[in-house]
């Protein structure tokens, strides 16, 4: 389904979103092993299109998917054993809010690392780093940490089109 459909409306055609709530995280398909899910030299993924389409709202939808369980079927990440709806909305808020150099976040403390608690082992996946963290605290430790992350900064997040990511406004 494209990002926009024309619908014909009393002053003529008009662009309208599929809503949020009919978007799909388990159909995102092959998330390339370099870059952002949102670098389009890297990516070309119409999911990630239609949620940037939703401009800030679609945070909140991602941080409602953080505890979904559903198990993805077919290849989604490199090298990942499994993948779930849950995983794939914690990608794409960490690459979200994640800087043009894929060095630094854009919030302190969002990072995969630091957020899912790595510590110093740098011999685990990315994979396996995120287990260990659900196996110990629950999907719903991440959900609620991201909700409080929201709660705490929604009216300071904004899209910076040139570094393509969410970043906050400098006060």
């Amino acid at each position: 389904m494209p990002i926009e459909k024309v619908a014909i409306g009393p002053t003529g055609p008009q662009l309208t979103k599929r809503p949020l709530h009919e978007i799909d995280l388990a159909k995102i398909g092959a998330h390339a092993p370099k870059g952002r899910v949102q670098d389009r030299e890297y990516n070309q993924l119409a999911l990630v299109e239609e949620l940037l389409a939703h401009g800030k709202e679609s945070i909140p939808y991602l941080i409602s998917k953080l505890d979904d369980e559903t198990k993805i079927n077919g290849h989604v990440v490199d090298y990942w054993y499994e993948v779930h709806v849950g995983d794939v909305a914690l990608i794409i808020l960490s690459d979200f809010f994640t800087d043009s150099t894929w060095q630094s976040t854009t919030i302190p403390g969002v990072g995969w690392d630091e957020f899912l608690e790595r510590g110093g082992n740098r011999n685990l996946t990315g994979e396996q780093v995120l287990r260990n963290y659900v196996a110990k605290h629950g999907r719903g430790a991440i959900k609620k940490r991201w909700q409080q992350i929201w709660e705490t900064h929604k009216d300071q997040i904004w899209w910076d089109g040139k570094d393509r990511c969410y970043k906050l406004l400098e006060v």
